[in-house]
């Protein structure tokens, strides 16, 4: 039977591959550096941390950890406080990625400060997972965290109805492998759940995921080829974001203004 393997990024750190698909959790270049600066920085996380905000964030496609690592990392010496809700649906990816630290090949080229940073979010999964569904768990002293092991479409369905986050990171798999995740009504759902002046940070440039966040009122742009894969986008709730082309932009808006009776399966997300 197939099962999940690790793989040394370009930055030292490993990351998880999909055991049948074999697509990596993160941008081969470097899973630290793309948790950085596509999600982290796209989420605006240390300017908000540093003004002192309470900053709710979503984490959807949880496992190897980095992107919490990341966000964890950075948390730590600001005086903002970071509450997590970390959703993963495989606990095979989990339990996989958990194992990361457990390996000692990989500690000491990686990037500094990296290791020590999963290790603590690795410690907070594992404490979480052992508790009921949602219960918080504390990370440092100014970040908790509470974790589901299930889809994210179907903790949407569960969240209180006034639940929001100032900040979202999509993460999952593309749509051979996870499909449900980049449906037009989920996309629809995450946007609705942003905060005014929310971010949500995902991989991808696919022009149907950027329409439907269009269409939801959210400001989309292109994170830069400095993200990691192509880019990635970065959306925000009513903040700045990096402009797209005038041409890009104008044809995203067409699309945008298409699809509320448009069939909802986004089939490419590269």
């Amino acid at each position: 039977m197939n099962s999940w393997r690790s793989l040394i990024t370009g930055d030292g750190c490993p990351t998880l591959v999909h055991p049948t698909s074999g697509e990596p959790c993160h941008d081969t270049c470097g899973a630290w550096a793309e948790a950085n600066q596509l999600h982290v920085a796209g989420c605006d996380l240390p300017k908000r941390l540093l003004r002192g905000d309470l900053v709710r964030l979503l984490d959807v496609g949880s496992a190897p950890g980095w992107n919490l690592a990341a966000a964890c990392s950075i948390a730590r010496s600001l005086p903002g406080r970071l509450e997590i809700t970390a959703v993963e649906r495989s606990e095979e990816a989990l339990f996989a990625g958990l194992g990361l630290t457990d390996e000692d090949c990989w500690q000491g080229s990686s990037p500094e400060g990296s290791y020590e940073a999963l290790c603590k979010v690795h410690a907070a999964l594992r404490a979480a997972h052992e508790l009921p569904a949602g219960s918080w768990v504390s990370v440092s002293k100014r970040v908790k965290l509470r974790l589901w092991v299930l889809s994210a479409q179907t903790l949407l369905q569960r969240l209180d109805p006034g639940e929001r986050f100032d900040a979202i990171f999509l993460d999952s798999f593309s749509p051979r492998v996870d499909p449900e995740a980049w449906e037009r009504d989920f996309i629809w759902g995450l946007a609705d759940r942003l905060e005014k002046w929310g971010r949500l940070t995902t991989y991808t440039i696919s022009h149907p995921v950027r329409a439907a966040l269009m269409s939801r009122g959210l400001a989309v742009g292109w994170a830069g080829a400095r993200s990691g894969r192509r880019g990635g986008t970065w959306a925000s709730h009513g903040g700045w974001v990096p402009p797209l082309s005038d041409r890009l932009r104008s044809r995203l808006e067409r699309r945008s203004m298409r699809l509320s009776g448009a069939q909802g399966w986004v089939t490419s997300v590269r």
